[in-house]
């Protein structure tokens, strides 16, 4: 499937620039969230990562295991978020979850990287929305100030590069850099499914 086909409109009805693709309750529940997220969570120190995901519970993120997201990390709509045992969303990182983003276990995004489901079709003049689900395999490791564009699968076990732009998928078990990003060389295979 190519990366366009990946790429669903919103709001097929989406006739202005300047109105929302999202219904009254995503958009109340998004502020809701942002609000209680910078009163509950933002100054909270990292020991409190279990009250962290159960705030992301309550606004239906799901979680299995027990993953790790840093109080300064920045979450639009956590309802599209799944976050896998071990799973790893450093501080600064912003998954910007207008679409659905899956965390698979042991991966880690670090610091201050942009996952984004959200763009816009550029080909209609009043720019509707589209989004396209983000998937990261287990054991990736993305290093820091990555941008991961719509759509993009990154199979398991593959690194990216620091500061790399993603927009395309990114095959398992390969280290990967670059603006924009592609295949390196191949990553060392290290079965890590039976750790705790």
């Amino acid at each position: 499937m190519s990366m366009s086909e990946r790429l669903k409109q919103v709001n097929e009805a989406q006739d202005s620039t300047y109105v929302s693709p999202f219904t009254l309750k995503a958009r109340i529940g998004k502020y809701l969230f942002f609000i209680l997220w910078a009163v509950t969570c933002r100054l909270t120190p990292s020991q409190f990562n279990p009250w962290r995901l159960l705030v992301l519970r309550c606004f239906g993120t799901k979680i299995s295991g027990r993953p790790y997201v840093a109080a300064s990390a920045q979450i639009t709509m956590p309802w599209n978020v799944t976050l896998d045992h071990r799973a790893c969303v450093a501080p600064g990182t912003t998954l910007y979850s207008l679409g659905p983003i899956r965390l698979r276990e042991r991966s880690t995004v670090a610091q201050y990287s942009y996952v984004c489901t959200g763009s816009h079709d550029v080909t209609v003049a009043t720019l509707p929305l589209t989004v396209g689900a983000i998937d990261i395999g287990a054991d990736v490791l993305v290093f820091a100030k990555t941008f991961i564009a719509p759509g993009v699968v990154i199979g398991t076990g593959a690194v990216i590069g620091a500061a790399s732009v993603v927009t395309k998928d990114m095959p398992e078990w390969t280290i990967c850099a670059g603006n924009p990003c592609r295949p390196i060389k191949p990553r060392p295979y290290e079965d890590r499914s039976n750790e705790v």
